[in-house]
């Protein structure tokens, strides 16, 4: 039934016998079929009870879930539907669904960090940042990598530093504007109330001691 050529991977060796193994299409073939929708699959297939088929298209799983969502797996060729709902891939069900739901954890808990909910949707950055910080170690490492590369020349290595630098400890730069008077007659017509101003929007974004000795 299945037109796929076996493969090595499929089989294992016992006592110079070759076995396939648990999970296989070539396992499969050996497991009692029954009619399930009009197909025939394996016993231990995985289609749900209430699932229904969509029209073969040749690329994709035929089966539709209960919640009317299509199966986005590719299909076999022998059964029409993918691997896994014909009964291959893994076995241990208790494992499977241990898997799945750390898996909707980790989604869950992704959700609640981007702030992601009915009204409002994640950013491409913001799953960035969460993807990236997973995996700041070696994203650090990488970072150093050049500078610690012991083949490289001291010109390169002193751009790779410069680089470095400016990832980790960025220049800050700020502009600040101050309105004074054109003239001198403008400038001796300040009172001390303004000098006190203007000195607390220099002395002040600082973070120095704004005030000024009359």
């Amino acid at each position: 039934m299945n037109e796929f050529p076996a493969k090595s991977e499929d089989f294992v060796i016992e006592d110079d016998a070759q076995t396939p193994k648990e999970g296989t299409l070539a396992w499969l073939e050996l497991q009692p079929h029954t009619t399930v929708l009009g197909l025939e699959l394996p016993d231990v297939h995985r289609v749900p009870a209430d699932a229904e088929l969509a029209p073969d298209d040749g690329r994709n799983c035929r089966v539709i879930r209960p919640d009317g969502e299509r199966c986005g797996a590719p299909r076999t060729r022998a059964y029409g539907v993918c691997l896994v709902h014909a009964g291959g891939g893994a076995q241990d069900h208790v494992a499977m669904s241990r898997a799945g739901h750390a898996a909707k954890a980790r989604i869950r808990q992704r959700r609640t960090l981007l702030g992601i909910g009915a009204r409002r949707a994640g950013e491409p950055r913001q799953i960035a940042r969460v993807a990236a910080l997973a995996h700041s170690e070696q994203l650090a490492a990488a970072l150093l990598e050049p500078v610690l590369d012991p083949e490289l020349g001291s010109m390169a290595r002193q751009a790779a530093a410069i680089k470095v630098l400016d990832a980790t400890y960025p220049i800050q730069t700020a502009t600040l504007e101050l309105e004074l008077p054109a003239d001198e007659l403008g400038m001796q017509g300040l009172s001390w109330q303004d000098m006190q101003a203007m000195a607390q929007r220099v002395l002040g974004y600082q973070g120095e001691p704004a005030e000024l000795e009359p």
